[in-house]
C-alpha cells in the first residue's frame, strides 16, 4: 500500500469516520491482505512433501519486515470465526520475496492439522513479526554441522539456504534423522543441493529402516572432525538433550539450539489461589499453568504457541509467587509482565486480567 495512502487512512479523522469498525475492516472487503499495520499474507502454493506435512509458500503484505535465518513467526488462521495462532519456523532464506513455512501434523494440534489437511492456494493467513536468535551472526563459519530431526529440519534449512543465497557455503555436514525417507521433509531438495555444491555433505538417517539412533559412535563416524565445526541443531527436546552432551564432549566450538522446538513444560501444576483482578474472578492455582487456570475460570486470554515462545499470552502480575514450568524456579514478582503459559502459581497470585 502506498505510504501516503497509509498515512491518510491511519489518521484520526478517517478512524472517526469508520467507527465503530476499523479501517482494516473496510480494507478487508477489498483484499484480506490489506492492513495499515498488521503483517498478513496469502498462500500461493501448498505442497505436501510427506503424508503428514504441508509446505506453505506465502506472499506477505508490505507490513512484513523480513526475518533472519531460522527465525519463527506466529501464523494465524480463522477457524469457525475464531482466530487461532501457532508458532512455525521460517524455512526460506532472508531477502526472498516469498515466505516459506513447513507445518507437520501434531497430535491433536488444531492449527497444524487443519493446515496439513486443508491449506490451499489463496488462503489468507495472519503473521507476527519474526522472532528468534537461532542464527545471530552475519557471516558463515568455514566449517559447520547442521543437525536436525523430524520437523526440526525447517529452521536448519533456513540457515543452509541463507549460506547458499549469499555464496557462503564453505564446508557443511548436514545430518538429519527421520523415521523413513517418506517421512523426511526436504529430502529431494537436500539431495539436489548436495549434488550441486561440493561443500555440502548430507547424511540422512532413517531410524525405522535400520538407521542407528544418535550416539557417540555414530556421530564420530558421520562427523569425525566435529571439533572444528560450529553446530546448529533443532529437533524434539529428547533428541536435542541427547545430542548436546555428545557434541560438547568433543568440541568447544559454538553450539546453537533452536529453543522454539525445545521448549518444554515440566509438571504443569500450581498451588495457592489466583485472583484475576480486571475480571473480578478467583480460581484455584492447582489446575495447571496460569493460562490454563484462566481458561478454566471462563476467561479468554490471548495466547499463541502455548510453549513460551511467542509472548502472545504475556500479562502483568500485580503481585504473587510464580513458578517457571521450564526450570521449576520459584520467584516473588510485583508489577511484572510474565508469560502465562509457562508459569504456574507457587502461592497466591494477583493477575491483571
Amino acid at each position: 500500500m502506498n505510504p501516503v495512502m497509509k498515512k491518510v487512512l491511519g489518521s484520526s479523522v478517517v478512524s472517526a469516520l469508520t467507527s465503530p469498525l476499523s479501517v482494516d475492516d473496510y480494507l478487508a472487503l477489498i483484499d484480506g491482505r490489506l492492513s495499515l499495520t498488521e503483517p498478513r499474507g496469502r498462500v500461493t502454493h501448498a505442497v505436501r512433501q510427506t503424508p503428514d506435512s504441508v509446505t506453505l509458500v506465502i506472499e506477505p503484505n508490505d507490513n512484513w519486515r523480513g526475518h533472519r535465518p531460522g527465525q519463527h513467526v506466529l501464523l494465524g488462521v480463522d477457524l469457525d470465526g475464531v482466530r487461532h495462532s501457532r508458532c512455525f519456523s521460517v524455512a526460506s532464506a532472508p531477502g526472498e520475496k516469498m515466505l516459506e513455512i513447513t507445518v507437520k501434523r501434531n497430535g491433536d494440534g488444531r492449527v497444524s492439522n487443519y493446515l496439513v489437511d486443508h491449506a490451499t492456494r489463496g488462503q489468507l493467513v495472519y503473521l507476527s513479526p519474526a522472532e528468534g536468535e537461532f542464527y545471530a551472526q552475519s557471516r558463515a563459519p568455514q566449517q559447520a554441522l547442521l543437525l536436525s530431526a523430524g520437523s526440526g529440519i525447517t529452521p536448519v534449512m533456513g540457515v543452509l539456504r541463507h549460506w547458499i543465497a549469499r555464496g557462503e557455503l564453505h564446508d557443511v555436514v548436514f545430518v538429519h534423522y527421520a523415521r523413513t525417507r517418506a517421512d523426511m521433509i526436504y529430502a529431494e531438495e537436500l539431495e539436489a543441493l548436495a549434488a550441486r555444491h561440493a561443500g555440502l555433505r548430507v547424511e540422512s538417517v532413517f531410524t525405522a529402516d535400520g538407521g542407528q539412533r544418535l550416539d557417540d559412535a555414530s556421530l564420530q563416524n558421520m562427523v569425525p572432525d566435529l571439533a572444528a565445526r560450529e553446530t546448529w541443531m533443532c529437533g524434539p527436546a529428547g533428541f536435542m538433550d541427547a545430542a548436546e552432551p555428545l557434541i560438547t564432549a568433543r568440541s568447544d566450538a559454538p553450539l546453537h539450539r533452536e529453543h522454539f522446538a525445545a521448549t518444554r513444560r515440566d509438571a504443569a501444576q500450581g498451588e495457592g489461589a489466583v485472583q484475576f483482578l480486571k475480571s473480578d474472578v478467583a480460581a484455584s492455582g492447582e489446575s495447571g499453568s496460569l493460562l490454563e487456570v484462566a481458561e478454566g475460570a471462563g476467561l479468554k486470554p490471548n495466547y499463541g504457541c502455548r510453549m513460551g515462545i511467542c509472548h502472545a499470552c504475556k500479562c502483568r502480575v500485580a503481585e504473587g509467587s510464580v513458578r517457571d514450568l521450564r526450570t521449576n524456579r520459584v520467584r516473588q514478582v510485583r508489577d511484572t509482565d510474565i508469560q502465562l503459559c509457562i508459569h504456574a502459581a507457587a502461592g497466591d497470585v494477583a493477575v491483571e486480567l
